[in-house]
């Protein structure tokens, strides 16, 4: 069964269809949670990537918004936790009662690491009190989160070369268009685009988007900067 998931997971072609293809099988693996979401860690917070209901959605976001909950502490610290009562559970006084007010009764939390860094974290959540008691579906849960965490990994890396070729290749237009407007060659013209970047504080892929795009070099005074 694991294997057949694996296999899926990998199939699908970008972090977007990976990070829902997770939570809908993860939901799907264990009907004892009615919500799953998809928590990862990013330079600027924590963000929910995919999630199979709103309410998971929501409240994640709370969590996010009073810095406190399940998710993020194992999101940050890795390994699992559950709560079988949010409501009263003393953890999270803030945001255990507001969850239940909204219809959770317990969570799960499992950890996705990649090379053994947490990176995120799965969330399930259920309706009902004393929900993910059995320790064999906590196992369920570890096991899967392996999986998840190597689709989601070979997804993110796919779409890191994908934007790496996309911008090569429109830099490389930008240069042509910069080494027939000012007659210059291919190095002249990437340190033309270099210094665009760097006078207008724009990524270099944007500042060759905008010349692909407008057919223009903008601030063409930078042009003289270029080394004849």
């Amino acid at each position: 069964m694991f294997a057949a998931l694996a296999a899926e997971l990998q199939q699908e072609p970008d972090e977007a269809m990976t990070s829902r293809a997770i939570v809908t099988r993860m939901r799907d693996l264990l009907p004892e949670a009615d919500q799953v979401s998809l928590t990862i860690r990013t330079s600027r917070g924590h963000r929910t990537l995919a999630s199979s209901d709103p309410l998971a959605q929501e409240a994640d976001t709370l969590q996010y918004a009073l810095g406190e909950g399940p998710c993020l502490e194992i999101a940050d610290t890795g390994g699992w936790l559950r709560s079988g009562d949010v409501g009263s559970d003393a953890r999270y006084p803030s945001w255990g009662p507001r969850a239940s007010e909204l219809g959770v009764g317990s969570l799960l939390a499992v950890a996705v690491n990649d090379r053994d860094e947490p990176m995120g974290a799965l969330n399930l959540y259920s309706s009902r009190t004393g929900a993910f008691a059995d320790r064999d579906v906590v196992d369920t849960a570890l096991v899967y989160a392996v999986h998840a965490t190597t689709a989601l990994s070979s997804a993110r890396r796919a779409s890191t070369l994908q934007t790496a070729i996309s911008s090569r290749h429109v830099i490389g237009m930008a240069q042509g268009i910069a080494m027939e407007r000012y007659g210059i060659d291919q190095h002249q013209s990437f340190e033309l685009l270099r210094r665009l970047s760097s006078t207008t504080n724009v990524k270099l892929r944007d500042v060759a988007t905008q010349i692909v795009e407008t057919r223009a070099i903008p601030h063409e005074r930078a042009a003289e900067a270029v080394d004849d």
